[in-house]
């Protein structure tokens, strides 16, 4: 399962240098000036697709051609999809026109020129007409029931989407005797499509949100953050903190370290969750051992014990990630721990508490024994966060896996460094 990313180009804040992204990349060292910088946009990305100097200068294309611009919604992330007979994934990369109506002769689709093409942001010097895209949600969701008539779900079970991603794209066209052309090709699209009063009359809007780019140093104390590409929370060795890039600047993150045993120890991040759960009854760890069933005892203890929810705080396979949030959430850890960030290496944070939130029904379906019972009650729940904190745990570094002997849980190395392709 491999995912398809993006390639954005964009300007060094510092020296002005062009620069090719991944899409999902936060954080960068600038090759020429070896400046850090973080990216920081309001919502989702807005990009398109721009016409090449060749494009424009092709002989059939008219010099003063007035571009269209025409949206398509992008969605790339995990479904897990929970039935009686368990819990399910499949990977989504999808990609829909975004305008409400039929228009001939329009792609669908993005097709694959997203994948050869580069990306551009979309600044307010871009010229051209854009239309107002539909709403997102009903787009999506039509274009998603295609894709369900390979694997429908159950009609008892409910589906979850983890680990998301969602970027509005334009794609340039313009009107040439009365057809609809590609810009990017100068060909008329579909067998003629007319430019027609449809297309013409839908309502335009200005989409560019500037893209910040906040210096990658700490505001506490100016020493050098550290992250991977994907980073969401970088880290100050020198003070002891954690930052996230906003809207506007780097944002102090609250978190909490295990203390490890040894230097060689490999720092795993997990959101912890309280939440309250309507609709089962679930506020203690004799609740959540009853709902997993497990083959022990209840402690009379765990009557009185608060249940946490635990899931990675990274993007890594489903199944592994499933089996990580099962074991942490019934393991109920609370080790030893402060606020200081040593010299061990950290797993970079890549997936936001948002959907760590969403992976609570998930993890309880995973847990509930007998599922097939316990499933219609876990379709309804209301899941409401109440607080969310970041925890590094300590796992000792093996040689094909970081493990946590008292979890009994494990993560292979290559699974975990192929990650950044989810």
């Amino acid at each position: 399962m491999r995912a398809i990313s993006f390639r954005v180009e964009h300007q060094c804040p510092q020296c002005g240098a062009p620069i090719v992204l991944d899409e999902e990349t936060r954080f960068f060292t600038c090759a020429f000036c070896r400046v850090q910088s973080c990216i920081s946009s309001q919502g989702f990305p807005r990009y398109l697709f721009a016409r090449s100097e060749k494009a424009a200068a092709h002989p059939e294309a008219p010099a003063d051609a007035d571009l269209l611009f025409v949206p398509y919604w992008r969605f790339k992330g995990l479904r897990y999809t929970c039935a009686p007979a368990g819990v399910s994934h499949r990977f989504l990369d999808i990609s829909a026109l975004a305008l409400e109506g039929s228009f001939l002769g329009l792609p669908v689709s993005l097709g694959v020129r997203s994948q050869a093409l580069p990306l551009k942001q979309i600044t307010p010097k871009t010229a051209g007409r854009f239309l107002r895209p539909a709403d997102r949600a009903l787009v999506l969701d039509q274009a998603e029931q295609r894709s369900r008539r390979m694997s429908p779900p159950s009609d008892t079970g409910f589906t979850e989407h983890i680990g998301e991603t969602l970027s509005l794209i334009y794609a340039p066209f313009y009107a040439q005797n009365g057809k609809l052309v590609d810009a990017i090709l100068n060909r008329v699209v579909g067998p003629g499509a007319d430019t027609g009063p449809g297309l013409a009359d839908l309502p335009g809007c200005r989409p560019e949100k500037q893209t910040r780019f906040v210096p990658g140093i700490c505001p506490a104390c100016g020493w050098n953050l550290e992250g991977a590409n994907d980073s969401l929370i970088l880290i100050c060795r020198n003070c002891s903190t954690l930052w996230k890039p906003g809207n506007q600047d780097l944002t102090k993150i609250q978190f909490r370290c295990a203390r490890p045993k040894s230097r060689t120890d490999v720092m795993v991040p997990f959101w912890r969750i309280q939440a309250r759960i309507f609709g089962l009854a679930l506020s203690s760890m004799a609740d959540l051992a009853r709902l997993a069933n497990l083959p022990r005892a209840v402690l009379p203890e765990w009557e009185h014990q608060e249940v946490f929810f635990w899931a990675p705080a990274f993007k890594v396979r489903p199944r592994i990630f499933l089996n990580l949030a099962s074991r942490v959430t019934l393991g109920q850890p609370a080790p030893n721990m402060d606020r200081d960030i040593r010299e061990n290496i950290h797993v970079p944070v890549t997936l936001p508490v948002t959907e760590a939130v969403q992976s609570i029904r998930i993890t309880l379906a995973g847990l509930a024994k007998p599922r097939a019972e316990r499933l219609p009650g876990l379709t309804h729940l209301e899941i409401t966060p109440v607080r969310a904190t970041l925890v590094f745990l300590a796992f000792e570094d093996q040689v094909h896996d970081y493990v946590h002997k008292r979890l009994k849980a494990g993560i292979n190395k290559n699974a975990l460094a192929l990650a950044a392709n989810l």
